[in-house]
């Protein structure tokens, strides 16, 4: 994902892009939206400028290795956490989001707007509250013990950490406040009120606006294929959210 694939917002990719540039990069970054206005979008596309190699005019290149692995979702210092239930497609006693990364990715090259609900239909957990536990804490550190794979940052993106539990919080706390050299947490949440105080308070927290109509009738159309009849009565009612 590239800066410039992502209509809107362009003031928060220009920050982005500065804190990059200036290596003045927050080891927590909590972004916050209404839900489907672009906010795991752009920290897909921040995650690829930091580690790309031939990065230029304000973007990634998009075609050297690192770059390419984030398209596809791989990149092997790139670690993704999202809500998770016990799933009719996924046979495990005990579910993780590691259990359920093919359908991640599967939905995120499709749409990356997709809301919670279409996340809990994907991962067929529908009718179920997702949540993220403290297996995923376990996760998360063991992920981040070991050495990077690349010359670049880990990361860890948490898609919706009001869905964290405090006991989660409380086991992650100490590396989101004191994380190793080049190591990343971003959270993507639509509830900031409901984000456990003790991880919000150790975040740069940045707001994901909505689009404006006339942005998101076009994104309608160019990325996503619409009928510009359509899009324009879907843009008109859609509150800015391309999700």
């Amino acid at each position: 994902m590239r800066f410039a694939d992502i209509p809107g917002n362009d003031i928060l990719k220009k920050t982005m892009v500065a804190m990059a540039d200036s290596g003045r990069v927050g080891h927590a970054m909590l972004l916050y939206e209404n839900e489907g206005c672009g906010a795991l979008p752009l920290a897909l596309a921040y995650v690829q400028y930091l580690n790309c190699r031939n990065r230029h005019d304000g973007d990634s290149c998009g075609e050297c290795q690192s770059c390419r692995q984030m398209a596809g979702l791989v990149h092997p210092d790139t670690h993704f956490v999202f809500p998770v239930n016990s799933s009719r497609k996924v046979d495990v006693q005990k579910p993780v989001s590691e259990s359920f990364l093919p359908l991640w990715r599967e939905l995120v090259h499709e749409n990356p707007y997709f809301l919670e609900s279409d996340l809990y239909a994907r991962l067929g957990i529908e009718g179920k509250a997702g949540n993220i536990a403290i297996a995923e804490a376990r996760y998360i550190l063991e992920k981040l013990s070991l050495s990077s794979v690349e010359d670049g940052y880990k990361t860890v993106l948490l898609w919706l950490p009001e869905r964290m539990n405090a006991e989660t919080a409380n086991k992650l706390l100490k590396i989101v406040e004191e994380p190793p050299e080049k190591t990343l947490f971003i959270f993507v949440t639509h509830h900031p009120d409901r984000v456990l105080q003790t991880i919000f308070s150790r975040c740069q927290s940045y707001r994901v606006l909505p689009l404006g109509r006339n942005v998101l009738e076009k994104a309608l159309v160019e990325n996503f294929g619409k009928d510009p009849q359509e899009s324009a009565r879907q843009a008109a009612i859609c509150g800015g959210s391309i999700g």
